[in-house]
This record gives structure tokens, sequence and C-alpha cells, in this order.
């Protein structure tokens, strides 16, 4: 076998602070070249937090604790996060293990109980896997038999299956060849629970690290960083409350697709506002669990005379659902749709006639579908938009809470390095240049798959077209008309729509023969209806430069290229067997470049040694051949199957993949002086 030397790249790592290179970054070079510049395990698993290496110290440790006679009180940090869902909590944890000081602002006194999002993809698992809760969450995701199917029903109980969607085409696992681990159904309300332990755990400042209760009502940028001002209250029924001023260098508004902040800098939303609007019934049962749990699915669409609605099923051994229910606002309203009329409505859904199985309401809201992405994602060089501040897609794919995760993966490392003077502040701008193609991306995806989503409702007769032409034709009535007519003439019209559902769709006279047939079809065709996984939108995306729509460039899994996410490939280590992407994130408790060599031979004079000259951090690790067992060291690890040689061969028989901190290849290629340069010109690295 080759044995390989320990590369010296890396070796002896200072943080100055001189003025890195301001040229462009080499995967969105040709995007930052016309860009303008800007002015001015369970909840219960033991964390260790990192010890921090570059603090601005805060003047108040525990807001809650401190007592002042002055009503206004100031916190100094690096990086203030706005907003505490699995955005902005992301966002914490990662700087926390990088080593900067944050403070996170949520306006909500406590998560929401209310389920949201509830797919959580490859690439995200991945990133919270470096974050130490890749393990729990699989602990506490039901098995995939629970909700590996799409089911187009009549009723979800004793009603006619119209068609069934396998979304993982019969696999028993959910997991692929492209990454040690796989997706899963967690919903984002335990999620976000999860998150806010850990990121808690991990803070320095424990619990005040991240503070709830604190709504932001300005935020001001100037030359030396930003102000941000809350008025925190010690508890939801707090008549007073308390303003905090934090001054950071960076600030990151993740408060989510309403958010007042991006709204105050005058940040625009470019795209679709409107495409859909719905009622969220969210409701526990242990009777509709016990009914579905022989044969059980993650979406029911429900089709019949007296209800049209999504179910979802969160959680069968908790019985929690969500039912989507639309409505056509302005003759509809939130208020139209009491405890009591959305249970009825659940019950034909259900298609339950026992009235002593019980559900319990726990919640009801209103939500618009939209389909937009922010016109940009940094403000004057000190504020980024993140997760659906920053963009907000239809839930069909899964994309929302995934890309935020994704953002703040790509984000933190960033202000990391640009913060503790290994890289100049250039480099932060690569932010937009690389997210905003992802998001435009996935907006394009969520829209198609949404339209996929309106094929089988067309299919038997209910064009979603003709609701929103009754409900414009009902709008348009005379102000005279009560509104309450008006209601019911609405309510008439669609019930007339909804009777498509009945005798002609189950019947066996041709209509119903013909639409049930053509369902079939549809759930039959792997592009007929939605589907769940899109493992190019979800491993392949790449932050090279954007494609002629502004949309970011796909590939398939597990190709080796510059932008795309290094390729999995399972290695033995002195530690056990690991994969190359985990390889990355191992024990970085600062932004750190990994270098992947492969085919240094130790006694060769093509043997690879060299000095550092640039201040970014490194590890390099040698991928030695398959018969090489008995070389295992730190830096030395085995390719077990030879994945990663196939991946490597094209490039020629020794070669550098330079990882970056998010794990997206920078670099490919043998020549040392090529890789340093690359680390200079394309992160801005500060020299030694």
């Amino acid at each position: 076998c080759r044995q390989s030397a320990p590369l010296a790249i890396g070796a002896s790592m200072r943080r100055s602070a001189r003025a890195g290179a301001r040229t462009v970054v080499g995967v969105a070079q040709d995007a930052l070249a016309s860009m303008p510049r800007a002015r001015g395990g369970d909840a219960s698993m033991a964390v260790a937090r990192p010890r921090a290496t570059h603090r601005r110290r805060h003047e108040l440790s525990n807001l809650r604790g401190a007592s002042s006679s002055s009503p206004t009180r100031v916190r100094d940090t690096t990086v203030c996060v706005i907003g505490a869902g699995p955005t902005g909590l992301a966002l914490s944890m990662l700087l926390s293990k990088l080593g900067v000081a944050s403070v996170t602002l949520e306006r909500a006194h406590a998560p929401t109980t209310h389920p949201q999002a509830h797919f959580i993809n490859t690439r995200s698992m991945e990133a919270l896997g470096a974050l130490g809760m890749r393990d729990a969450i699989a602990k506490q995701s039901p098995p995939l038999r629970t909700w590996r199917e799409f089911r187009y029903v009549t009723s979800l109980v004793h009603g006619v299956v119209l068609g069934r969607v396998d979304q993982f085409d019969g696999a028993e696992h959910a997991g692929s060849a492209t990454s040690p681990t796989a997706p899963t159904h967690f919903s984002q309300h335990r999620l976000a629970k999860e998150m806010l332990t850990r990121a808690r755990a991990m803070h320095d400042d424990g619990d005040s690290g991240v503070l709830t209760g604190a709504r932001v009502d300005d935020v001001r940028v100037s030359d030396d960083g930003v102000h941000v001002r809350a008025r925190v209250k010690a508890s939801e029924d707090a008549s007073e409350a308390e303003t905090l001023t934090v001054r950071a260098e960076y600030c990151v508004v993740a408060e989510g697709a309403n958010s007042e902040t991006r709204d105050r800098l005058g940040i625009q939303m470019r795209g679709e506002r409107a495409l859909q609007h719905l009622i969220n019934v969210h409701f526990t049962s242990s009777a509709l669990a016990v009914d579905l749990s022989a044969d059980p699915a993650m979406l029911y669409f429900v089709f019949n005379p007296d209800a049209v609605a999504v179910v979802v099923a969160h959680d069968l051994s908790r019985g929690e659902f969500v039912a989507q229910i639309p409505y056509l606002p302005p003759v509809q309203q939130l208020s139209d749709f009491t405890p009591s009329v959305c249970e009825r409505m659940l019950r034909s859904a259900i298609g339950w006639k026992d009235a002593s199985k019980v559900l319990d309401i726990l919640g009801i809201r209103a939500w618009t579908m939209s389909a937009e992405v922010s016109e940009k994602f940094i403000e004057n060089d000190r504020v980024f938009l993140a997760g659906d501040a920053a963009h907000r897609f239809p839930p069909a794919g899964g994309f929302g809470m995934n890309t935020g995760i994704q953002d703040a993966h790509n984000l933190a490392w960033k202000l990391a390095a640009v913060t503790r003077g290994i890289s100049s502040p250039e480099l932060l701008r690569t932010y937009e240049t690389e997210r905003r193609p992802v998001a435009l991306r996935n907006t394009a995806l969520s829209v198609e798959n949404f339209k996929g989503v309106l094929k089988i409702p067309n299919a038997i007769g209910l064009p979603p077209m003709a609701a929103d032409v009754l409900r414009d034709a009902v709008s348009a009535l005379p102000l005279l008309v009560p509104s309450a007519l008006r209601k019911n003439i609405l309510e008439a019209g669609l019930a007339i729509g909804r009777a498509q559902c009945g005798s002609l769709l189950t019947a066996d006279n041709p209509i119903g023969v013909a639409r049930r047939a053509a369902v079939r079809e549809m759930c039959e065709d792997p592009n007929g209806t939605l589907k769940l996984q899109f493992p190019k939108e979800d491993v392949g995306f790449s932050y090279e430069s954007a494609d002629a729509n502004g949309q970011a460039k796909l590939y398939e899994p597990g190709t080796l290229r510059v932008g795309v996410r290094v390729p999995h490939a399972w290695v033995n280590t002195i530690s056990g067997r690991t994969s190359t992407i985990d390889l990355v994130d191992a024990d970085m408790a600062e932004p750190r470049m990994t270098v992947f060599a492969s085919g240094f031979d130790a006694n060769a004079k093509d043997a690879v040694t060299t000095s550092s000259r640039s201040a970014f951090p490194m590890q390099v690790i040698h991928i030695l051949d398959q018969n090489c067992d008995d070389s295992l060291s730190k830096n030395n690890v085995i390719d077990i199957d030879g994945t990663w040689a196939l991946k490597t061969r094209t490039f020629g028989d020794k070669v550098l993949v330079l990882v970056r901190p998010d794990g997206h290849v920078a670099f490919i290629g043998s020549n040392v002086d090529e890789l340093e340069n690359v680390i200079r010109s394309s992160f801005h690295a500060t020299a030694n």
C-alpha cells in the first residue's frame, strides 16, 4: 500500500488580523464580481460547553436576575440573532461551537406546541449531526413504516383508498449510500424544544444566551456594528417590559416568515404572496391513532362530500395530528372555523360514525401559503436574513425549515472566521451569492410540487380554480348583501363542488371508474403527484455561480465537484468507522478547513510538505488504500470499500480535496501552492 506522510499544511497556524486578500470567492466568483458593494439525544443528554477563544463579554450575564434603576439595559456581544426557531437556534449552537459570543432574542416566551414542518431532510440531519443532535433525533423519530406513504382517500377510516405512494419504493430504511445519515419524520415543535435545550447548554451564558419574551422593535446599523433594541417581558402576563439594547458586530434576522425586522429594514419579498389560504387544526386522538396503526401513512389527502382536507399524522405514538383545510378569504374568516365547526369537519374527514370516539382540538390557526424570496439577504454588510425571514415556500417538498437550517450552516463559520480575524469581512458577502440561488431553486421546486398536488383534485372533478372563481363572484356581490348571506352562498357552491366526491367518484359508474383509474395512474407514476424526496436539491446543490435563472446548479448526490457537498465515503479511523462528512466536523472548535489527501507517498520525492501561508486553521487527513489497516493514525484513515478512490480517480493518482467548514468542496487538485492560493483568495484568509 502507499504510505502517506503527514502533510504540513496548516501547521503553526497563527491568528493574525492583518488585512486579507480582497479577491472574490472562487466558487461564487462570477456572481461576486457583479455584485455591488453595500455601504456602511434526548432533552436530557449532557452537553459540554466549548471554551470560548474569542468573546466580546456582555455587561449583564443574566437579564432576568439583574436589577437596575435604569429602564434600559445594554448588552455587548459579537452576533445578535433575532428569532429562536430552528434557524436561529442552529445558528446559536454553531456560533457557540465555533467560539463566537452571541445573544439570541425570541419574542415568544416558550417554544410553540403547534406542529408545523415535520420532515428533516438528509442535509439538515448531517448539519444537526455536527451539533451532536443526530442520534437523539433519530431515536425519538417514528419507525419508517408509519410515515413512508402518502395516501389519497375518501376518509381516513373505512374510506375508499384512491391511491397510495410509497416514498421509499419498498426500501427497509430511509437512508441511502450517499450519506451517513437519513431523513426523518420529526415535528418542528419537538425539534425546536430539543434545540433550545441544547443551545442554552452549549452557550457560555446558559439560559440567558437565548432570551425569550424579547420583542425586537428597532435595529440600527453603524460603521462599527449593529444596535438591536428589544422590549423584554418576564412573562406573557407581565404589564411592564424592560428595554434591552444589544450592541453587536453583526445581526442575523431569523424571526420567521412575517419578520417585523425585515419589514422595518425596508427589504422586499419577491414572488407569489398568496398561493392558497389554509386553516391548520392541531388535534390529538388516541382513538384515531389506534384506528390507523395497522396501516399508517404520513399524509392523507381527503376528498368527500363533507370535507376536503390534508391530514398530517405527526406522531402516531402520541396520537398527534394536524388537518389543513382550505378556506377562501375575504368571504371566509378564521373566526368562522370554531372548534365545533372544525370537529364536525374532522369527523367527516376521518370517517367516524361512532360519536363516542374522542378527539381533542388543541389549536386553530390560519396561514397563507407563499412562494417568495427576499430581494437581498444582506443589509449594509452587517445584517443578514436567514430562514423564513429570507424565503418562504409552499410546504410541498418540505424545504422551508431545512433551507433555514442550512442557511445557518453556511453563515456561522463565515461569521466566526471574520470575527476571529482569520478572514476579511469580504467573506461574508458570499452568504448571499451562495444561499439566495439555493432559495430560488427550492422556491421553484416547491411551487412545481404544489401544482403537482393539484393534479389529483383536478382529476376527480375538483379544480381549485373553480373555488377561486366562486369566491371572487361572491366577493363582487353588492355591499348591501349581508356577510352571513355571502358565506351561505359560498358554502352552497362549495358543497356542489364537493358532491363530485360522492358517487361520481366512489361508485362503479363510468365516471367513477375513470376518475379512480386516473388517480391510481398518477400515484404509480414517479412524477405523477407529490414526492417527498429530492436527492439533488437535498445534497446535490452547488455553491458555484448560479445558472441563467439565478438558481443553484444541481448534481447527482455523491458528485465530487467544487461547490458541492463533499461525497460520503466510509473510512476506518483509530476510533472506528466514520464518514468523510463527519470527519470534517469532528472536534471542530473554530472554523477549520479539511484537506483529504490521497496518493501521496511518504518515501517519494513528491511527498507534500509545506508551511502554511494563511491563518486559516486546517486539518489534513490521508485516505489510504483498503489494505493499509496497519497504518491507522490520527491523520491516516482507510478507504473501507474503495468509494473514495472511485470518486477521486478521474483527478489523477495524487489528489488533494479541500473542504470548507460547512462540508462543501473548495478545491480539487494535486498542487499545494494552488490549494494555498484558494484559501487566501477564495476565503479572504489573512496572512501568517
